[in-house]
């Protein structure tokens, strides 16, 4: 299962949050893993991300796993 910090980052490439992104994974590295372990594949810009089909899915089985509301970054939206 992803991190916390996986889920967030994921979250913020759901929403095309590059800025966001950028503040939770200043240099890259995150979204590099993520990218390599076929979460994420590159986006529509050099330096953007896009979740794949895998990277839905365990964000949804986060999401299932930790059932206190919906929660984005580890903010509970609900």
């Amino acid at each position: 299962m992803i991190t916390p910090e996986d889920f967030a980052l994921l979250s913020h490439w759901t929403h095309a949050d590059r800025i966001g992104a950028d503040v939770a994974d200043p240099d890259g590295t995150a979204a590099r893993r993520l990218a390599q372990a076929g979460y994420l594949v590159p986006g529509y810009a050099p330096g953007c991300w896009r979740p794949t089909p895998a990277g839905h899915a365990a964000r949804a089985e986060y999401t299932r796993a930790h059932p206190v509301g919906r929660r984005v970054g580890g903010i509970p939206l609900g």
